[in-house]
């Protein structure tokens, strides 16, 4: 039963799939409603994997095969709405130009495949981008060409793995730092860090970093063949649509990363501990996030499967994930409200003597109060 509930992330998109099958106004199902299933369901979940499934033989691998059958359909139903989408747009029933009603249809299209190409899709390719096998990570790959980074699996396991709540990781925003600068911030870090680390990469190899062996074409051809086969099936506007879908998606990508390492601080070299991570253990953003959300015990280890990932409910919290991303879109009320109280609690009770330095000369420079002594 345990496995049921990561049928939520299938269960989001086939409900967009749907909007754009019966099409009018049915196009914003995909929009995120969802929202409102998690301010009824708030509370949080510190339940963990339980190992007493290893010897349960036949059921045991059952259950995990079913867990894994479930995220990969995750790349098939991608496929599906964007196809769903064209052949909308194409025989009519989704009118987004020449209509009185054509901007809300435009609009409604572009809100639901933002919100279905980032909130269930990343959270599966950043799960398959972990794997060591070729194949998960390929799809992972196929999967964040639909949030217009396919290539993120690099810069986020050698540089935001590495690098976590350091200077030299884009993944981590400042203290005083808004959510609508850290988008643009993390997306350019997750770009400039690919090609970096190609250009070493085919250097050593003796090539040269414009080869076409650079992974950084791949991003051109992925993403430009969902742009020009909706463009081709459906017209010019849809492909501008889904221009428009892609960049959305991404900004609430790096949005909801936003959250994960706000502020957090760790001397570079330093072992990376339980406290270098927030954790959001809300019940219905653990099997939305295939576990992403219960963060640190990923980052202790990378390998990890999801579903045996175990909750540390004593380590740094956050609040619910969504309210999170509410309050970030009102950069005083974040950081009044939510923000400044967490990681005054971080400086004094997890943080060590070399990071409450680095901590409260962080506060000095962004104008926030001093509520740690460093001697």
């Amino acid at each position: 039963m345990d496995a049921l509930r990561y049928f939520l992330v299938p269960a989001m998109t086939l409900t967009g799939v749907a909007g754009f099958i019966l099409g009018g106004p049915f196009v914003w199902l995909g929009r995120p409603v969802r929202l409102a299933w998690h301010r009824h369901l708030r509370g949080a979940d510190a339940t963990g994997y339980r190992p007493a499934e290893r010897s349960q033989g036949a059921l045991a691998r059952d259950c995990t095969g079913c867990r894994y059958r479930t995220i990969y359909l995750q790349f098939h139903l991608m496929v599906a709405l964007y196809l769903a989408f064209a052949n909308s747009v194409a025989t009519g029933t989704n009118p987004i130009w020449g209509t009185d009603g054509s901007a809300w249809q435009l609009i409604g299209s572009i809100a639901s495949l933002a919100w279905l190409s980032a909130v269930p899709t990343l959270p599966v390719a950043h799960e398959l981008m972990h794997r060591r096998h070729w194949f998960p990570r390929a799809v992972a790959k196929g999967l964040s060409a639909f949030y217009g980074d396919p290539n993120r699996d690099v810069a986020h396991i050698v540089t935001h793995h590495v690098h976590l709540d350091t200077a030299k990781d884009s993944d981590t925003p400042l203290r005083g730092q808004t959510i609508y600068s850290f988008v643009f911030q993390a997306t350019w870090g997750s770009y400039k860090d690919t090609w970096e680390k190609q250009g070493e990469i085919l250097s050593r190899l003796g090539h040269s970093p414009w080869s076409w062996r650079n992974v950084m074409w791949l991003q051109l051809v992925l993403v430009g063949a969902i742009i020009l086969g909706v463009a081709a099936a459906a017209g010019p506007i849809a492909g501008f649509a889904t221009v428009g879908a892609m960049f959305f998606a991404k900004m609430f990508v790096e949005g909801f990363n936003y959250f994960q390492h706000y502020g957090l601080l760790r001397v570079e070299g330093d072992p990376i501990a339980k406290h270098h991570a927030w954790n959001h253990l809300g019940m219905i953003v653990r099997p939305i996030g295939v576990e992403i959300t219960n963060h640190i015990n990923h980052h202790l280890d990378g390998h990890i499967p999801f579903y045996e990932l175990q909750p540390e409910p004593k380590a740094p919290q956050m609040p619910s994930l969504f309210l999170c991303f509410l309050c970030g879109l009102v950069p005083p009320v974040w950081h009044r409200f939510i923000a400044q109280p967490r990681l005054k609690d971080w400086d004094l009770h997890f943080a060590s003597p070399s990071e409450r330095k680095l901590a409260m000369a962080a506060n000095t420079q962004t104008g926030w109060p001093a509520w740690a002594t460093t001697d």
